[in-house]
């Protein structure tokens, strides 16, 4: 047996800057996957609030539709988003597109996007892909993906700091209601 020292590492607190949470609304994500969806999305808006920051949510397929859930009329946009019903095409690179644009200033310096969705779409522009880039690197914004579906191009995954992958199909949830 050897026993190798511990190794602790210094990581420093990044800020927190404010969330934009980006919502998959199209035909595939509906059902279960419109429920996860919107529970993650719940979930980072309570983590939000917890930390005193704003919090964004998009909706996207087609179109992109927003709403600032922690603004004085936040509880009247959850309720909104919340009885909004998944349906249409999902164009993702109209929803980076308007986050990219959401993050212009020195208000959105330390922010973080979230995109909840199957991957099941088209591939990205380059533009967007360097934009995207670009921002990460010079903003400090950080991207991240709630991957719900294998099913997704993983070549769009490359772009984003951090995936989590949630697998909502029929093996995976039975999977997990049997180790309960």
């Amino acid at each position: 047996m050897t026993l190798r020292p511990v190794s602790h590492q210094q990581h420093e607190e990044q800020p927190r800057g404010p969330f934009i949470v980006c919502a998959d609304t199209s035909g595939s994500m509906g059902g279960f996957n419109e429920r996860c969806a919107k529970a993650f999305c719940l979930a980072l808006l309570k983590v939000a609030l917890a930390d005193r920051r704003r919090c964004y949510i998009m909706l996207f397929a087609h179109e992109v539709i927003d709403y600032e859930l922690t603004g004085d009329d936040g509880l009247e946009q959850a309720i909104r988003f919340l009885s909004q019903r998944f349906r249409g095409g999902t164009d993702l690179a109209a929803c980076l597109s308007a986050v990219v644009k959401r993050m212009e200033g020195a208000l959105w310096q330390d922010a973080d996007a979230v995109v909840v969705s199957d991957f099941i779409a088209q591939r990205l522009p380059d533009e967007i892909v360097s934009t995207v880039k670009l921002r990460q690197q010079q903003q400090q914004q950080r991207f991240h993906a709630v991957a719900m579906s294998g099913h997704g191009k993983h070549g769009i995954l490359h772009i984003f700091d951090h995936i989590w992958c949630f697998d909502t199909g029929m093996k995976s949830r039975l999977r997990r209601r049997w180790r309960r």
